[in-house]
C-alpha cells in the first residue's frame, strides 16, 4: 500500500494547467509513435501506383511470316491498364535523366529488339526476350525491392503479351503452312501436268524414232537398188562391148567407104560442073564476041535474050561449079573424120567399156540413197521436235519439282524442332519466353547499407534530443552577465555540436570498419553527417533554450514525424498526404537524401541542395537561439518557477 501511496504522491506533484499535461502526454506518447508509424506505413505497397517510374518503349515492330508483331506496344497498353505503378511513358534520355534526378524510382526499358526476339518463337532456335529495369539506390533501397516484388507480376505481363505474339505467329504460321499447302498442292498438279506433257512428248519420240526406222528402210531399200543399178550396169558394159567390138568396126567401115564413094563422086560432078562453066563463060564469051563484031545485031532482041541466057548460064554453071567444089570439101572432111572414127574406134571401144553405163547406174543408186537419206533426215526432224517437246515437258516437271520441294523446305523450316535437345531448349524459352534484366545504377547491395542514411539520421537527432538532457543549453551565469546573446547561445550550443560531431564520425567510424559500409563518398559522407549534427543540435538547443522540458517534447514528436515523413523507408508518395505535406521542412529529410548519394552514388546537385539546406536549418535554428537567449535575458516569474523541468 505504501508504494501506491507514494506513486500517487509522485502523480499529484503534476498539478496546475500545464503540469496536469505531463501525464497525459505521457499516455499519448504510445499512441503518438505507433499510430503516426503505423499511419504512414500502413499499406505502402497499396499506394505503390503513385510511385513515379519510367516507361521507355524502344521496341521495333518486325513483320514475321506475315504477322505484324509489336509486343513492346502491347506491352506498353498492358500496363497502361494496371495502376501498379504511376506509369509515365517517355524517352530513354527523359527517363535516365529523372531516374538520375529522383523524379523516376526506376525505369523499365523495353529493348528494341524485344518484339524480334519475340519472333524466333517458331524459329529452331528461339530467343528469349528480355526487359531492363534500371534502378537508382540513391532514390531509397525500399522501393527497389518493391520494384523487385513486382518483378514477378511485371513477368507474367510479358509473359502475357509473349504468349499473346507467340499465338499470333503460332497461327500466322498454321495459315502459312495451310497456304504453302495450297501452293504445294498447285505445285503438285503442275508437275502432273509436266508428267501429262512428258508423256506426249515422249509419244513424239516414239514416232520420230518410226521416221528413222522408215527411213532406215528407204535406205535400205536404196542399197538394193544400187545393187541391181549394178547389175544392169553390168549387162549393159557388156551389150555396149559387143556392139563396139561387132557392129561399130562395120559401120565405120560403111562409113568411111561411103566418104570415099561420096568423095569420088563430087570429085567427078566438079570436074564436069568446071567444064560446063569453062564451057559456058566460052559460050558467053562467043556471044558478047558476037554482039561486038555484029554491031547491028547487038540490039537486036534474040540476040539480046542469048547474050542474057548465056551470062546465066554462065553464072549458074560458075555457081554449080563452087557448090560442087563445097560439097567435094564436105565430103573430104566427112571422109577425114570418117578415117579419123575408124582409126579412133579402139580407144573408143576401151572408154565406152569403162564409163557410161556404170556411171549411169550409179548415179541412179546415188539417187534412190539420197531419198533414204531425206527419210532418215525427216525422222531426225520428228525426233527433234519431239525431244523439243519432251524438254520442255521435262523443264515443267522439273520447275514443279523444284517449287514443290521449296515448299516442303520452308514447309518443314516452320516446323518446330524435333531433336530432344533443341526440343528442350525450345520449349525452356517458349515456357519462359522473357526475362528481367535488372541493373542499379548506384547499388546499395544490401539492406543495412540502403538503410544506413536513415538510419544514421535517427541517431544524430536523438543525440540532439538526449543531449540537453544532459547538458545545460545555456550557461545562466553568462545569462545574468554582459556576456552578448549570440556568444552565450553559441556557447550553449558548440559542446553538444562537437559532441555531436564526433558522435556522428565514431558511429560512421564503427559501420564502415564494422559492417563494411564504404560509402561512395567518403569525404562528403563524413561531411554531410557532420553537418548534420549541426544543424540537429542547433534545432534541440533552440528547442530546449525556449520551451525547456517542453521543448525536449517537441523533439521528440519531430523524431516521430520524420521517421515517418522523411522518406528513410519508403518512397513518399506511398506516404499519406500530410506526411508528404511536411516533408520538404524537415531537416531529416535532407539527411537521408544527401547520405543516399554520399553512401551509394548519384547525383551531386541533390548532395549539394541538402548540404546547403541543413545549413540553413544552422544558421537559422543558431539565430532564432540568439533571439530566445536575448528574450530570456527578462526574467519572470514562469521562469523562476518553470511548472515543468527535467
Amino acid at each position: 500500500m505504501k508504494a501506491f501511496t507514494l506513486a500517487w504522491l509522485e502523480l499529484r506533484r503534476f498539478r496546475g494547467p500545464l503540469r496536469r499535461l505531463v501525464p497525459l502526454v505521457l499516455v499519448l506518447v504510445p499512441l503518438l509513435y505507433g499510430s503516426l508509424y503505423l499511419w504512414s506505413n500502413w499499406d505502402p505497397y497499396g499506394k505503390l501506383g503513385q510511385v513515379p517510374v519510367a516507361v521507355v518503349n524502344s521496341d521495333l515492330p518486325v513483320d514475321s511470316r506475315g504477322e505484324h508483331i509489336n509486343a513492346g506496344e502491347q506491352f506498353v497498353q498492358q500496363i497502361k491498364a494496371t495502376d501498379t505503378f504511376d506509369w509515365h511513358f517517355v524517352d530513354a534520355a527523359d527517363a535516365r535523366r529523372g531516374l538520375a534526378e529522383g523524379t523516376y524510382y526506376f525505369t523499365i526499358e523495353v529493348p528494341s529488339d524485344f518484339s524480334a526476339r519475340l519472333a524466333t518463337a517458331a524459329d529452331r532456335n528461339p530467343e528469349r526476350a528480355a526487359l531492363h529495369i534500371v534502378k537508382n539506390d540513391a532514390n531509397g533501397f525500399i522501393v527497389g525491392i518493391m520494384a523487385d516484388t513486382v518483378k514477378t507480376e511485371l513477368q507474367n505481363q510479358i509473359n502475357a503479351a509473349a504468349h499473346a505474339t507467340y499465338a499470333r505467329a503460332l497461327y500466322g504460321e498454321l495459315d502459312q503452312a495451310r497456304q504453302k499447302l495450297q501452293l504445294a498442292s498447285e505445285a503438285s498438279k503442275q508437275l502432273v501436268e509436266g508428267t501429262e506433257l512428258s508423256k506426249e512428248g515422249t509419244a513424239a519420240l516414239t514416232t520420230g524414232l518410226n521416221g528413222v526406222r522408215d527411213g532406215t528402210g528407204e535406205i535400205t531399200r536404196g542399197v538394193h537398188s544400187i545393187a541391181d543399178a549394178s547389175a544392169q550396169l553390168d549387162q549393159q558394159l557388156r551389150a555396149i562391148t559387143d556392139f563396139t567390138a561387132e557392129r561399130l568396126p562395120g559401120a565405120v567401115n560403111a562409113l568411111v567407104n561411103a566418104s570415099n564413094v561420096a568423095v569420088n563422086s563430087l570429085s567427078a560432078i566438079k570436074t564436069t560442073t568446071g567444064f560446063l562453066g569453062q564451057r559456058a563463060a566460052e559460050g558467053r564469051a562467043a556471044v558478047e564476041e558476037l554482039g561486038e563484031k555484029h554491031p547491028d545485031i547487038a540490039q537486036d532482041s534474040a540476040y539480046q535474050r542469048a547474050l542474057d541466057i548465056s551470062r546465066k548460064l554462065a553464072d549458074s554453071a560458075a555457081t554449080a561449079d563452087g557448090d560442087a567444089q563445097k560439097a567435094l570439101a564436105t565430103a573430104q572432111d566427112a571422109n577425114r573424120q570418117a578415117l579419123a572414127l575408124q582409126n579412133n574406134l579402139g580407144p573408143l571401144q576401151n572408154q565406152v567399156r569403162a564409163i557410161t553405163a556404170p556411171a549411169d547406174t550409179l548415179r541412179a543408186g546415188t539417187a534412190e540413197l539420197a531419198g533414204g537419206g531425206l527419210g532418215i533426215t525427216n525422222g531426225l526432224n520428228t525426233l527433234a521436235a519431239s525431244s523439243g517437246v519432251l524438254h520442255t515437258g521435262a523443264g515443267q516437271l522439273n520447275d514443279g519439282a523444284k517449287s514443290l520441294q521449296g515448299l516442303v523446305d520452308d514447309t518443314l523450316g516452320k516446323i518446330p524442332p524435333t531433336n530432344p535437345t533443341e526440343v528442350a531448349q525450345a520449349a525452356d524459352v517458349l515456357g519462359s519466353p522473357t526475362e528481367i534484366h535488372v541493373e542499379n545504377i548506384n547499388p546499395a547491395h544490401v539492406y543495412g547499407r540502403g538503410l544506413a542514411p536513415f538510419f544514421f539520421a535517427i541517431a544524430l537527432w536523438v543525440f540532439g534530443l538526449f543531449a540537453y538532457l544532459l547538458l545545460k543549453p545555456v550557461n545562466q551565469r553568462a545569462m545574468a552577465d554582459r556576456v552578448n546573446a549570440w556568444t552565450i547561445a553559441l556557447a550553449g550550443f558548440l559542446p553538444a555540436a562537437a559532441l555531436g560531431v564526433l558522435g556522428g564520425l565514431v558511429l560512421y567510424a564503427v559501420v564502415d570498419f564494422g559492417l563494411g559500409l564504404d560509402p561512395v563518398h567518403l569525404w562528403w559522407t563524413l561531411g554531410l553527417v557532420s553537418l548534420a549534427a549541426l544543424a540537429f543540435v542547433a534545432i534541440d538547443h533552440f528547442l530546449r533554450t525556449a520551451l525547456g522540458a517542453v521543448g525536449d517534447l517537441l523533439s521528440l514528436v519531430l523524431l516521430i514525424i520524420q521517421l515517418t515523413a522523411s522518406g528513410g523507408l519508403y518512397p513518399m508518395e506511398t506516404a499519406p498526404a500530410p506526411f508528404q505535406a511536411v516533408h520538404p521542412f524537415l531537416p531529416m529529410s535532407y539527411l537521408v537524401d544527401g547520405l543516399r548519394v554520399t553512401i551509394s552514388g548519384g547525383e551531386t546537385q541533390h548532395l549539394l541542395k541538402d548540404a546547403v539546406v541543413l545549413g540553413g536549418f544552422l544558421v537559422v535554428f543558431l539565430l532564432l537561439t540568439t533571439l530566445v537567449v536575448q528574450k530570456q535575458r527578462t526574467w519572470s516569474v514562469a521562469r523562476l518557477h518553470p511548472q515543468i523541468e527535467l
